[in-house]
């Protein structure tokens, strides 16, 4: 971990935090402190999380801070009412007209999962092009995820031939401190308001010269 997580918002039932790469959400060891025990540190009330981000992914988790809400918030992320983006720079140059991919996802060994044929869970990814590296060695995307499956965004671009940068487990893998997905946007209803509220993730460091590069 680079950097610690940023407060991305925050009140009475809820905290938002840009979780680093290679931090844990969750279940972390007696030596390693995951994020929601930096989430509880730092409020002084022991918070959960509502859903979880790979170790290796960055970007927005939320958390919540009491019980008060808890049905309600695990009702928000199982019946995909929380609009989850992320951010995704992969291999190659992504094809022009593929801008959704629908697979079937299902256990494929400790730790993995695969895109099968038959007998897996619906996924659902919406996908558009932002940017583009010289000689298209690299793509940058914005996923919207339709569906919530383990590893869905990875195995999505590794099922169109573009696997993200750095995937040990889907990709070519890349320098440890560097990793290609990042969960950008949650939108919801605030279980206790009902207000529309959208949280941002900025990007970690190690993504601002690869963005520059896209942009160019």
């Amino acid at each position: 971990m680079n950097q610690p997580p940023e407060v991305l918002f925050a009140d009475e039932h809820l905290l938002a935090l840009n979780k680093p790469s290679g931090l844990l959400t969750e279940g972390g060891a007696d030596r390693e402190e995951d994020l929601e025990q930096i989430a509880t540190r730092l409020t002084g009330k022991p918070c959960r999380a509502c859903h979880r981000l790979d170790r290796l992914t960055s970007g927005v988790v939320l958390l919540r801070k009491n019980n008060r809400h808890s049905a309600a918030l695990a009702a928000l992320f199982a019946e995909h009412r929380v609009r989850k983006l992320y951010w995704a720079l992969v291999a190659g140059r992504w094809p022009a007209g593929l801008h959704k991919i629908e697979t079937l996802i299902a256990p494929a060994g400790p730790g993995r999962w695969a895109n099968v044929p038959a007998d897996g869970q619906p996924a659902v990814t919406t996908c558009r092009v932002l940017g583009r590296a010289p000689a298209d060695t690299v793509t940058w995307l914005e996923l919207l995820l339709k569906t919530g499956r383990t590893h869905q965004a990875r195995l999505h671009c590794l099922h169109a031939g573009h696997p993200v940068l750095g995937d040990p487990l889907y990709g070519q893998g890349a320098p440890a401190d560097f990793f290609g997905l990042h969960a950008r946007e949650l939108r919801f209803r605030h279980p206790a308001t009902a207000a529309e509220l959208t949280v941002v993730a900025p990007p970690p460091p190690a993504w601002s010269a690869p963005l520059e590069t896209c942009r160019a």
